[in-house]
């Protein structure tokens, strides 16, 4: 399962690194110049933060977000067909779907949201969008729209052709949405205790109330595991982020900063990695495990996917 998510995280840096939308490819030649607006991000409960070169705007009295990110915030599938010129929104698979959790923890960490004001240039774009195997058309008089390689579709689109409800409220400058699987979850409500607690000792019913319990070298890795791929998932998001900023630079300094970024990015992946490397020894030794195997297998795959992502951004990374 492990091996399965690393490769599907990866898969998405591939994905952003060596497919970014061909979006001039059919599209309308007009361009126009518009202001940013500063947004709050909140989908199922939990703040977001947009990725760096990322904007929401109001054009024509639609407010417009990025479809891949809107789409990965509802825990959606996306891909890009550049044959066709097609967006595929729908369910993930299981792997996909705890991939995309992990890929969200970073925006839900975030930093600072886009600051409103900022000109941008939007281009009109011409897309296929399909969503659960049904393509939908835009009503008359609405277009997708393209910034720094990324479609934008309008949210009230969006809201209906996924079947969630997103809202836009324009007095707090919110844009809310929650998935059918999270409002079923809160319907499921609080029962008091919960299910499986002692409410004499104020444990759980698999917990032990005289002593700690000692864990299993499984349970150990598996934690270690998840942790791996939680830093995985944010060094990936990290540079991904760096990456589309690069390529969008005209200016020879702005790129030189941002590949003097992207070093020290994977210089401080390095030392988190190092990191969770002595904490998991030290924890397998606490209750009498070798962490040998087990630490020699997550470097492994840290160090190739370290040199997946330096061959994936070229040159940026030196």
């Amino acid at each position: 399962m492990m091996k399965n998510l690393r490769h599907y995280t990866l898969m998405l840096l591939i994905v952003a690194l060596c497919t970014v939308l061909p979006l001039t490819a059919g599209a309308a030649s007009s361009s126009v110049t518009i202001k940013t607006q500063a947004v709050n991000l909140k989908f199922d409960g939990q703040a977001l933060a947009l990725p760096d070169g990322q904007y929401a705007f109001i054009y024509q009295d639609r407010t417009y977000i990025p479809v891949r990110f809107i789409s990965y915030a509802l825990q959606k599938s996306v891909k890009w067909d550049q044959k066709t010129s097609k967006v595929t929104v729908s369910e993930p698979t299981a792997a996909e779907k705890e991939a995309l959790a992990k890929l969200l923890a970073g925006a839900a960490a975030g930093g600072a949201q886009p600051a409103a004001g900022k000109s941008i240039t939007i281009k009109p774009v011409q897309a296929t969008l399909v969503f659960d195997g049904q393509a939908k058309a835009l009503p008359a008089g609405q277009s997708l729209y393209s910034i720094n390689n990324s479609i934008y579709v309008p949210l009230r689109f969006m809201s209906e052709a996924v079947g969630t409800d997103i809202k836009w409220d324009q007095k707090t400058n919110s844009i809310t949405g929650e998935s059918a699987a999270y409002k079923a979850a809160q319907a499921g409500g609080n029962n008091g205790a919960g299910e499986g607690t002692n409410p004499g000792t104020g444990t759980g019913g698999g917990t032990d109330p005289v002593g700690e319990v000692k864990p299993t070298y499984d349970e150990l890795a598996a934690s270690a595991e998840a942790k791996f791929t939680a830093l995985e998932s944010k060094c990936t998001a990290a540079l991904s982020s760096l990456y589309f900023q690069h390529q969008a630079a005209t200016d020879d300094s702005v790129k030189a900063s941002l590949e003097a970024t992207g070093r020290q990015t994977i210089d401080q992946c390095k030392a988190d990695f190092n990191t969770l490397v002595t904490n998991t020894k030290a924890e397998l030794t606490k209750y009498g495990y070798s962490s040998d195997e087990l630490i020699a297998a997550i470097t492994k795959r840290f160090n190739e996917d370290m040199d997946t992502i330096k061959k994936l951004a070229g040159g940026m990374l030196g």
